[in-house]
């Protein structure tokens, strides 16, 4: 009883407590994860005797790889999905979206070198990987105390006399 007690005078301590809508990000994230499987779609119809998934005559071979590519990104936005809103572990859902957003820039990158319409059709998948990353720091560094916080910030080399002032 006492335990619980202290956690909920932390939790008013530290502010409110990370608590999103979970219908909030599937709403979100619906149009983009259609838009990826037409920019896809639209990349695998791109000449399709020049890129094929598999050909004997060439040594290109890059449909499946792009294939790859998309399904571990999926994967990964998935995870994110279930680390950050679903187990709410804000700090390795930073790690998650990192890898996320990176297997996104290559796919990006590799569906680029096919079709570059298709290509800008993924750059809204970027920016919401962005924003996404930017709201997990936001809350992680939110919900670190102020100990934390100042030793976060010794660390990259801020000191207090510079937070003070507003710059480094």
């Amino acid at each position: 009883m006492r335990a619980a007690m202290g956690d909920d005078r932390e939790t008013k301590r530290r502010g409110r407590v990370f608590d999103p809508d979970p219908s909030l990000f599937p709403s979100t994230w619906m149009p983009l994860r259609w838009l990826q499987i037409f920019a896809i779609a639209k990349a695998f119809a791109t000449d399709p005797f020049q890129y094929r998934w598999c050909s004997p005559d060439s040594t290109e071979v890059i449909i499946p790889k792009l294939m790859r590519q998309y399904l571990v990104q999926l994967a990964l936005g998935d995870e994110w999905h279930r680390v950050f809103l679903g187990e709410k572990r804000v700090g390795l859902g930073i790690v998650v979206i990192f890898c996320y957003f990176i297997a996104l820039i290559w796919m990006v990158c590799t569906t680029f070198t096919i079709q570059a319409g298709a290509a800008f059709l993924l750059i809204p998948s970027i920016l919401a990987a962005m924003i996404s990353a930017w709201m997990n720091v936001i809350v992680f560094w939110n919900r670190m105390g102020n100990k934390e916080r100042r030793a976060a910030m010794n660390a990259m080399g801020w000191n207090d006399h510079d937070m003070a002032r507003g710059r480094r």
